[in-house]
Order: C-alpha cells, then sequence, then structure tokens
C-alpha cells in the first residue's frame, strides 16, 4: 500500500502472552541466536487473532542467545522487535521447537527460521513471488530516487503517476495472491499474508482468497475472527451506503449521515493526533477545503484517539486550525467494527451518502474536485 499510510501497527500487533491456556493451546519454543551481546527481544502477535491477550513475550539476549516459549492455538505469524535497533519481517511459528537466527543488519527481513512452514513452504511462497517481488523493489528504488532528486518535494504529475504505479502492484500482489491460495488452500504463508493485508483496510478479493483455504484454517481461532472482519469490511466497499457511526463532536452532538446531504462531495477523513502522517496532510486538506468548500465539498474528520488522549485531539484541532467538522471516536470502536486499522484512511462520499471512492490521494482528489464541482 502507499508509503504514506501509517499502519496502526502497535495497536494491532499487540505483544502477547499466552502462557497458562487451556489444553486447546500448544506449546511453541524459541531457540534464537542474534549477532548481540545483550538487550531485550520481543515476540509480537497479531492481537486480534490470538486469545487472552495480557502483556508482552519478551527475552533477555545472553552471550547473542535468547529463549522464548509460550502456547498458541495454531501456527501464528509474528514479528520480532530487538530493543529500538531492529524489526523482523513477518514469519511463521508453530508448536513445538524452532530456531531462529537474526542478523540485526538485515531489518524488516525475514529471519532464518527453522520449522515445517518455514523449510518447506516459505521458499516454495517466494518462488511464486519473485517477479512481483522484483517489480516491488525496483518501484522503491524508482520512489525513493525520486524523492532525493526534488528533495521529498515531488511535482504533482510525478506523485499521481507514482501512485498509480503503486495501486497497481498492489491489486497485481492481491491478484497472485489470490491464485496462490488456490493452488496451495493449506498455506499458512499465504492465510497469514490475507490477515496481514487485512490490517490496511477491507478488498473485495480478500472473499475470493478466504474461500480457497481449508476448513482447518477458517474454522481455527484466527479464522473466525479473520470471518467477521472481512463481514465487517464489506460495509465500506465502494459503492455502498456509508454506514452510520457512534461518535460525537466537540459540542457532544451525534454524527449523522445527514451531513452529506447537504453538499456534492464529501471527504471522510479518519485520523488520530499522534499519528505523523495524518498530520502531515492537513496543510493540503486545508488548501483543498480553502478552494472547494464554497462549491459544493465539504471534509468530516473523525479521530481514534483515546479517551486519555481527548485533550490531545481538540488541541491539534485548533493547533492545525482545522475548520471542518469534526467528530471523536473514542478509543476507535467504531471503526475496529468496520476493519479500519491504517490511518489517514479516507472515504470519498456523495450527495446520497454513497461511497464512491476509498483511500484517494489528495492530488487524485484535487483533479476530481476541479472536473467535478
Amino acid at each position: 500500500m502507499k508509503k504514506w499510510v501509517s499502519v496502526f501497527i502497535i495497536s494491532l500487533l499487540m505483544i502477547a502472552d499466552l502462557l497458562g491456556q487451556n489444553n486447546k493451546q500448544f506449546q511453541f519454543n524459541i531457540d534464537g541466536t542474534i549477532n548481540a551481546d545483550t538487550g531485550t527481544v520481543h515476540l509480537m502477535f497479531y492481537s486480534d487473532y490470538v486469545p487472552n491477550i495480557t502483556k508482552e513475550l519478551e527475552a533477555k539476549v545472553v552471550k547473542n542467545k535468547f529463549s522464548i516459549s509460550g502456547y498458541i492455538p495454531e501456527p501464528q505469524s509474528v514479528i520480532i522487535l530487538f530493543d529500538d535497533r531492529y524489526m523482523s519481517s513477518n514469519f511463521i511459528i508453530e508448536k513445538g521447537l524452532q530456531t531462529i537466527k537474526i542478523n540485526t543488519d538485515k531489518t524488516r527481513k525475514v529471519p532464518l527460521v527453522l520449522n515445517n512452514t518455514m523449510i518447506n513452504e516459505y521458499p516454495h511462497y517466494m518462488a511464486f513471488f519473485k517477479q512481483h517481488n522484483i517489480k516491488r523493489n525496483l518501484y522503491d528504488q524508482k520512489e525513493d530516487s525520486l524523492d532525493k532528486l526534488y528533495n521529498r518535494q515531488l511535482p504533482k504529475a510525478i506523485k499521481i503517476n507514482l501512485s498509480k504505479e503503486d495501486d497497481q502492484l498492489f491489486e497485481e500482489g492481491n491478484r497472485l495472491l489470490l491464485r496462490y491460495s488456490e493452488k496451495n488452500p493449506t498455506s499458512k504463508i499465504a492465510f497469514w499474508r490475507l490477515i496481514q493485508i487485512m490490517s490496511w483496510g477491507y478488498e473485495p478479493i480478500y472473499d475470493l482468497i478466504y474461500a480457497n483455504f481449508s476448513n482447518e484454517l477458517k474454522n481455527g481461532y484466527a479464522g473466525r475472527a479473520l470471518t467477521k472482519k472481512l463481514e465487517n469490511g464489506k460495509l465500506l466497499t465502494v459503492g455502498n451506503q456509508f454506514p452510520s457511526l457512534q461518535c460525537v463532536n466537540r459540542k457532544n452532538e451525534k454524527f449523522s449521515s445527514t451531513v452529506f446531504s447537504n453538499t456534492k462531495l464529501t471527504l471522510v477523513d479518519f485520523w488520530y493526533s499522534e499519528c505523523g502522517p495524518c498530520r502531515a496532510q492537513f496543510n493540503r486538506l486545508k488548501d483543498l477545503y480553502n478552494q472547494f468548500s464554497k462549491t459544493g465539498f465539504e471534509i468530516v474528520g473523525i479521530s481514534i484517539d483515546k479517551d486519555i488522549n481527548k485533550e490531545k485531539w481538540e488541541n491539534t484541532i485548533n493547533n492545525e486550525k482545522l475548520s471542518w467538522q469534526q467528530y471523536w471516536d473514542m478509543n476507535g470502536k467504531e471503526v475496529r467494527k468496520l476493519s479500519i486499522y491504517a490511518y489517514p484512511t479516507n472515504f470519498l462520499i456523495d450527495t446520497g451518502g454513497k461511497i464512491i471512492a476509498k483511500n484517494i490521494s489528495l492530488d487524485a482528489l484535487e483533479d476530481l474536485l476541479r472536473k467535478s464541482l
């Protein structure tokens, strides 16, 4: 997905302590080595897909070694953090013993993991996606080069083209995942990849991918959780009516879909006060609002700030001089029901309350507003 999207990773990937679970849980053990003498390793789970999350699983590094054990209901996709120096990419852990070798110089890469899935399926999975990953890496290199060339001030036309290319690569990845799941219905890696990309928002193709998986995967703890999230995500599909949300503005007035009937196009912007990418777009949103608010364009901000951050939310609105309507979904209860986990996330709504675009770039939005209003 687009790099300006800040996945709410700390909330989504809560660190889990699964010790002492019932007999439906299976013990796992990790023996690890790392190129560091001391420090702390954290094992992080997708918190919505494991039961009874309480606290982090961590281990101290002693003479380049660490060990972690716990209980899981089924194979899990996890990441490892090491202090503030390293974060792995996702990999699968299973019941029983597995070994992991971490090189902290290769952050955001999959470490060397020796268990059944990572030995036998992971190479096959990576080979299937090889050409796509090459294209993705080339795109990332091009984007980084252009950013440096233009000193992080990319011209609008280049940004639009990059955004289109990024979208095309994401859609290609989804189509490949669909094909892979058709051929490999028992794939734990593909199953957890679907969970991972669902954290960026629902897409209709995800239902087709999910349908390919075996009953064992779909009926597991994570499978049942994913079923519910897919059902909720459908509510925000392009073409559907934007749902009613239980949130209030600073006057404690409830959000109502009638807000859409007074204007031609409304951008609903989901954000929170400590989200850097969310705040980075405010200046551009203010420009668009100043240009088009008198000709039929409106913005509605919906914050998911925690209850303890209400003052931060209000201060952000005041300090950033956000003049459009603002609502508060305290602790993000409503958006979690709708399977929104990436921020900022936006939806463009027509005067009848129908969703006509999702996560539209602000450059594309400006072009649309110029043509439509």
